[in-house]
């Protein structure tokens, strides 16, 4: 029972994989990324104005919350990547941030001093490389994302502020590193998978789903039994 359960909890990353060409694609997520692979031009000159000036040059320029159409985008860039790859973009949920702020200027501080030029733009347009010499006062783009999002998060004492508390971890491409033979069966990718994560393994195997002492939906009959799985009589049975 314990092995059945085993190889098809390890399965599912594998199977997730094989059959990834026959997902349904969202539309906003594949836009989202294909913008988060563009690289725009880097503004050299901005209106160095106070949030004040700011917010009156939105307010005539007839810019407000209705204009936010993006719902969301992922904080990845190029620019990023050309240094380290440990995790995976955030989905920034632009939208729903700029409703609950109600204040553009928080992020859009300045504009370009060309006048042909949008109120708002984009982060990696003003923020770019960790260190330029010619711009010495301007942090990088990664910095700028988390100066953003955890001053923020931190005065407002509501969002995460820890690495995996807004990223996922990178997960390497397994092609590389795991050799399996034609058409394996589920025994040898279970196989492959323990040769490195043999501690997951483990864990699997001594949580509390698979010793019949998770809450009583998944036990026999639903009761908080002993005759039915249940680890032990109680009336908070876990």
């Amino acid at each position: 029972m314990i092995k059945k359960i085993m190889v098809c909890a390890c399965l599912i990353p594998f199977l997730a994989g094989v059959c990834a060409a026959e997902v349904w694609k969202a539309p906003d997520q594949e836009q989202a990324r294909e913008r988060a692979k563009e690289t725009v031009p880097f503004i050299k000159e901005y209106k160095d104005d106070c949030q004040i000036s700011r917010r009156i040059c939105l307010m005539d320029a007839g810019i407000s919350l209705d204009d936010v159409t993006t719902v969301y985008f992922l904080l990845d860039s190029p620019i990023i990547k050309q240094r380290e790859d440990h995790y995976e973009p955030v989905r920034f949920a632009h939208k729903r941030h700029a409703a609950l702020v109600d204040d553009c200027t928080k992020c859009h501080h300045y504009r370009p001093k060309d006048e042909d030029a949008l109120e708002t733009t984009r982060c990696s347009a003003c923020h770019q490389d960790s260190f330029n010499p010619e711009y010495p006062e301007r942090i990088g783009l990664k910095a700028a994302y988390h100066q953003q999002c955890m001053e923020c998060h931190q005065q407002e004492a509501k969002g995460p502020v820890d690495c995996t508390g807004c990223h996922l971890k990178h997960v390497p491409d397994h092609k590389e590193l795991v050799k399996l033979p034609d058409n394996p069966d589920p025994i040898q990718v279970t196989q492959a998978c323990l040769e490195c994560h043999d501690t997951q393994g483990e864990d699997m195997l001594k949580t509390a789903h698979w010793l019949w002492r998770g809450p009583s939906p998944y036990t026999t009959g639903h009761r908080k039994d002993i005759l039915h799985g249940k680890g032990t009589t109680a009336l908070n049975n876990f």
